[in-house]
């Protein structure tokens, strides 16, 4: 500048140059540029002074002066200025760690949709990573995280949610436009599958001519809000369907439920109430409940008994009178309603009509007092205890016996005893068993039947009703029959030992008797003495069947017969007796008929063969020349049937329920004429009994008998 002035001989062209470095000088540093000022005003006159064209003037000072001015004031303008920034850089600090410090996510958007400013790191879905929410968001990739500065100048939409353009429903565009607020609710999966919500709000910011130049969002998590929400929106349906719920069982309820505040009026009358008190809701709520009672004061007594116990307990009983007037009896329970202070607001009422159960009831009880009655003039004792074992009733029979003890507790009256009794009954019977059984009582001696039974009372709790009998005469009775029983049977046993030993004693001359009549019968004698040994020996052989009867049924009372089991055909088994009776029935012009199916079986068949003898003999013996004799065996599963049926004389039916008895005889003349002692149908009950089955008779007088047995096929 110097030299240029120095050539063009221009001082005032090369001082302006002067300002440049006092400019620099002012706006780098400050505080120094009046120090450069200085120094070039010395410099300036120094050139001056030395200048060959120029020399030193007032102009030239006036000029240094407009230097060290100019400093001046750039100094001070610099000054200021470096004020005004600092404090700007410290409310910006200020701003920023405001920022960094709320639990809230603000960002600035200006006109062109660039990020400004922002809080904190975003996630790439706009959502927010909290870190004092425990486990919420942790959860998340930190990969979706996207730093700060990594969005700082970028368009929202590019650095928020990786689009290229403005996403559709983005609400900043309308604000910069419209120059009012907008809020947006937005929900997203995590990657847990659980939903975060957000609200954003954004507000324009205006410059001094009230255009929008930029918008603050703030953005809030309302998570946990939505999820109270959501919880409270249950709770809220979930109160009001059991409400609803409440509601319809209080509707439908078979017992009326009535509301009555502390001061005694009606609140709720559901329709139970209404249909036997007679009154609609409409007519009673909002009044007194006294005008129910028909005792008004039992209204007051109700209310006291509820605020001192808390409840009312159930079968409280009470009248009320209905609309008209009718008396009715009911059974009520009340609780107390209290707000949610815990401070009483009213009562709630159950009750039921049980005006049949009152008339029930007393009659019942009318009932009682005339069995009462009863039981007082009856001649055997009688006695009622409770489950708690106490005596609640004797009646005069016991009273004269053991002195009035009711109250008393009855194993301490009757068995001088500080427990129960061991074999006492009194639990069965309360669990409505019968019982009878006999009691000796050690302090009277005497033997007493008892018959002990569930009473059930007016209250509905179940006691014991004992009645006593005096058997002691009878069970002396009945020791004294036990003993003659006792002496009989011992004399039954030596008559059967006597009979047996008789019997073999009988039986042993007649097999001799038999054989030498059977020898004379092949010797060469006369016509008439052969007669004679011949009848000899059929009187001889008919003898010794009713003593091998005889010993069979004796063998049977001492219990030494025995089933010898084998298989065999009951074909054979009819076939073989036919043959053996043919001579009989032919003799008397008998027709013998048999229907037997092809039938084995597994039994005794000795037996057997004895029981169908039996049978078809008595046919052949009772029934008249020129009859007929039908013999039908039916296989029955299991069993065989078998049916001997023949056109005699007949049974009287009065007759048919003794013919099984031994030495049993119909007519004693046809039995004398027949040589029979009545032991062939006892020996078949017997033997078709040992075998398990069973057998019975049909007759009808003049036309014949039907015999029928079941006897199973195997023997178990």
């Amino acid at each position: 500048a110097v030299f240029v002035g120095f050539i063009l001989n221009e001082t005032i062209v090369y001082t302006h140059f002067f300002y440049i470095p006092i400019l620099l000088a002012g706006v780098w540093y400050r505080k120094k540029a009046i120090y450069v000022a200085l120094f070039l005003s010395f410099f300036y006159i120094l050139v001056t002074l030395f200048s060959p064209q120029a020399g030193l003037s007032v102009h030239v000072f006036e000029r240094s002066a407009i230097f060290v001015v100019v400093a001046y004031v750039i100094g001070i303008v610099s000054e200021k200025r470096a004020k005004v920034e600092k404090e700007i850089t410290r409310e910006r600090d200020k701003f920023h760690k405001i920022l960094s410090t709320i639990s809230e996510t603000i960002f600035i958007i200006d006109r062109d949709f660039k990020v400004l400013e922002l809080s904190k790191s975003q996630l790439r879905a706009g959502i927010e990573m909290e870190d004092d929410i425990p486990g919420l968001y942790r959860r998340i990739p930190p990969r979706l995280l996207i730093e700060r500065e990594a969005v700082i100048g970028k368009k929202c939409y590019k650095g928020f949610w990786g689009k290229e353009k403005i996403c559709d429903d983005c609400p900043v565009p309308s604000v910069f436009k419209n120059g009012e607020g907008a809020r947006k609710v937005g929900s997203f999966v995590l990657a847990d599958g659980t939903m975060m919500y957000l609200d954003v709000e954004y507000v324009p910011v205006f410059d001094e001519k009230g255009d929008v130049i930029q918008v603050i969002g703030d953005r809030r998590d309302i998570t946990e809000r939505k999820r109270m929400e959501e919880k409270l929106k249950r709770a809220e349906e979930q109160l009001r369907e059991t409400k609803d719920y409440l509601d319809d069982i209080i509707k439908s309820s078979a017992d009326a439920i009535v509301v009555v505040d502390m001061e005694g009026i009606v609140r709720s009358w559901n329709k139970a109430a209404e249909d036997y008190m007679g009154y609609t809701a409409d007519e009673v709520i909002g009044t007194s409940n006294k005008k129910f009672f028909a005792d008004p004061e039992e209204a007051e007594r109700i209310m006291e008994i509820v605020q001192r116990d808390g409840e009312l307990k159930n079968n409280y009983r009470t009248t009320v009178l209905t609309k008209d007037k009718k008396p009715v009896h009911i059974s009520m329970s009340a609780g107390l309603l209290r707000d949610k202070n815990g401070v009483p607001v009213g009562t709630v009422r159950v009750s039921r009509d049980v005006t049949k159960e009152v008339e029930l009831e007393e009659k019942i009880k009318e009932e009682r007092d005339n069995l009462n009655l009863i039981l007082e003039s009856m001649d055997d004792g009688v006695y009622i205890v409770s489950k708690d074992y106490e005596v609640e009733f004797m009646n005069k029979v016991l009273i004269d016996e053991f002195g009035k003890q009711v109250g008393s507790i009855c194993y301490k009256v009757f068995h001088n005893r500080e427990d129960p009794c061991p074999l006492c009954k009194n639990m069965g019977v309360m669990k409505g068993e019968t019982v009878r059984w006999e009691w000796h009582s050690h302090r009277m001696n005497k033997t007493y039947d008892l018959i002990e039974t569930p009473l059930r009372n007016v209250n509905g709790t179940i006691s014991k009703l004992t009645m006593f009998r005096d058997i002691s005469e009878r069970k002396r009775m009945e020791d004294e029959l036990r003993e003659t029983c006792e002496k009989l049977e011992e004399l039954d046993k030596m008559k059967r030992d006597f009979l047996n030993v008789a019997y073999h004693e009988m039986r042993s001359p007649l097999a001799p008797i038999v054989g030498y009549a059977s020898l004379l019968e092949r010797c060469e004698i006369p016509d008439k003495g052969r007669k004679y040994v011949s009848n000899i020996e059929r009187c001889a052989r008919e003898l010794e069947k009713m003593i091998n009867r005889m010993l069979e049924l004796a063998r049977i009372d001492s219990r030494k017969v025995e089933l010898i089991l084998e298989e065999f055909s009951i074909p054979d088994v009819v076939r073989e007796v036919v043959k053996s009776v043919e001579p009989e029935a032919r003799e008397k012009k008998q027709v013998i008929s048999t229907v037997v199916p092809g039938i084995e079986i597994q039994a005794d068949k000795q037996k057997t063969v004895a029981i169908f003898s039996n049978l078809i003999s008595n046919a052949i013996k009772y029934t008249p020349e020129g009859g007929r004799i039908d013999i039908m065996v039916e296989d029955r599963g299991e069993n065989i049937r078998v049916c001997v049926t023949d056109t005699g004389i007949g049974i009287p039916e009065e007759h048919l329920p003794k013919i099984f008895e031994r030495f049993y005889m119909v007519d004693t003349s046809l039995t004398r004429k027949s040589g029979s002692l009545g032991l062939g149908l006892s020996i078949v009950k017997e033997y078709v009994k040992l075998h398990g089955g069973i057998v019975w008779a049909t007759s009808e007088v003049g036309k014949g008998s039907k015999f029928v047995f079941i006897m199973p096929k195997r023997q178990k």
